[in-house]
């Protein structure tokens, strides 16, 4: 479904960023710079229990590697499997182990009553901002502007859209996204997930919104020469994604699409789908010494034996080009003081 609109421009808003090297600094308000989603971690018995102190360790691994700020209840989260205690016990536990060191944006969906529900309490927990699924029984511009600024009212944060048509069935145009942030100042930035992102990234960046890029940080560079400020990428290439956004912000393209360049393989590899993205991920972490399983909350497949070798091959060639994020150096769970999980390795 299509939803169209009308409407002018306006200008980027959303969560200040820490804007500390290289030359980063973001407008006060934005989105930018590279924040990744944290994956979480899944114990085990029927309930799967969140593993806190491995999410700790994540949290702690992601700020040793310099990032502008984390996401959590996002895709990558696995937020549609979460009971809402839950989902409020990981908010308050990344923000005590952030203690102020990056903003924290935390995903929200749901209908309109759900969502500002779920973003008041975010909200009240310390959250910076908010990236907000389009909920997928909207049928008008209309009723989505209604949404999204009655979130806003409620929030008092600003608020990222997350165009994600394949998971919401809403695929939003320019001219609705326009409408949105004309309705409300605090609805002013836009992620974009979807295939072929590159005519609507310049297309809203145009029209004057701020642009996060999304889908793994599959064709950032690309996103990056249409305007978008940033990316929310996984955390197994939030590393790597970093160093790459800081040499194209300070002029030297030939070295990010060097690096780029080697992380293409294994990001073209797992974005074919999203559960294969949060696979790859995992594996990663489990393999680092940060998780200690590797699994998906139940009902979820997991990699056969081919996809296994498969991702094992490319994280092995990541390690061997040094790759950011793939070296010996992070902090584990154990190294948190809180269990040892394996060995310790960067993610």
């Amino acid at each position: 479904m299509v939803i169209d609109g009308d409407g002018g421009g306006t200008t980027g808003a959303g969560v200040a960023t820490s804007g500390k090297e290289d030359g980063m600094t973001h407008t006060p308000g934005s989105f930018g710079g590279i924040r990744p989603v944290l994956h979480l971690p899944f114990g085990s018995g029927s309930m799967q229990p969140i593993v806190h102190a491995e999410l700790r360790a994540l949290v702690e691994a992601m700020l040793s590697a310099g990032v502008d700020g984390l996401v959590v209840l996002g895709l990558a989260s696995e937020a549609w499997a979460l009971r809402e205690p839950e989902r409020d016990e990981v908010v308050r536990s990344t923000i005590d182990a952030i203690g102020g060191r990056v903003p924290l944006v935390v995903g929200v969906d749901g209908s309109t009553a759900v969502a500002i529900d779920r973003a008041q309490r975010a909200a009240s927990a310390g959250a910076a901002g908010l990236m907000v699924l389009p909920p997928a029984g909207a049928r008008t511009t209309s009723q989505l502007v209604d949404h999204y600024a009655e979130l806003a009212d409620a929030a008092r944060v600003p608020i990222l859209v997350q165009d994600s048509p394949q998971v919401t069935g809403v695929t939003l145009s320019i001219e609705a996204l326009v409408a949105i942030a004309d309705r409300h100042p605090l609805v002013r930035s836009l992620k974009v997930e979807i295939p072929g992102a590159g005519a609507k990234t310049s297309g809203a960046h145009d029209a004057g919104i701020e642009i996060v890029a999304g889908w793994g940080g599959l064709g950032y560079l690309e996103s990056v020469a249409r305007g978008a400020t940033g990316c929310m990428p996984g955390c197994d290439l939030g590393p790597a994604l970093l160093a790459i956004e800081r040499m194209a912000r300070r002029g030297d393209l030939a070295a990010a699409d060097g690096l780029y360049r080697l992380i293409l393989p294994y990001l073209a590899s797992v974005a074919q789908s999203l559960d294969l993205l949060l696979l790859a991920a995992k594996r990663h972490l489990r393999r680092a010494g940060i998780f200690s399983s590797e699994g998906l909350r139940r009902p979820a497949r997991s990699l056969d034996a081919i996809e296994a070798a498969t991702i094992d091959a490319l994280l092995d060639r990541l390690a061997a080009d040094a790759v950011p994020g793939f070296a010996p150096t992070m902090p584990t769970a154990g190294a948190a003081g809180t269990g040892a999980v394996g060995r310790q390795a960067s993610c």
